[in-house]
């Protein structure tokens, strides 16, 4: 599971992408609006992935969830992954500003 992930997502207002690490528990990535990524990862018993992020974005970013932001923002995204969470179907998520779908891609291992 460990490895390099592309992440296509969208909301109400657009779509994105970014490219995450997921290595030894830790989560860490960026967008193409400068957004980044930090956060942990855990894996469950049935292999389920309990995911937490804070995702940081610069000042004048709009959301694919409809916010344009004023200033610099930093938001909190908890979600629990299937464990094929990379195989292609999109995973929906409940944000702290609106709902997004993602979908995983493994790019490669570490």
């Amino acid at each position: 599971m460990e490895g390099f992930y592309a992440v296509y997502y969208t909301g109400v207002s657009g779509f994105g992408h970014a490219v995450l690490v997921i290595e030894d528990g830790v989560v860490t990535g960026a967008d193409a609006t400068g957004g980044v990524y930090d956060g942990t990862f855990s894996i469950g018993a049935e292999g389920t992935i309990s995911i937490e992020v804070t995702l940081t974005v610069p000042a004048g970013t709009t959301l694919v969830t409809g916010q344009t932001l004023p200033s610099p923002c930093s938001q909190t995204i908890k979600a629990e992954l299937p464990a094929n969470f990379a195989g292609g179907q999109p995973v929906p998520m409940q944000t702290p500003l609106g709902p997004v779908n993602a979908i995983f891609k493994k790019l490669r291992g570490m």
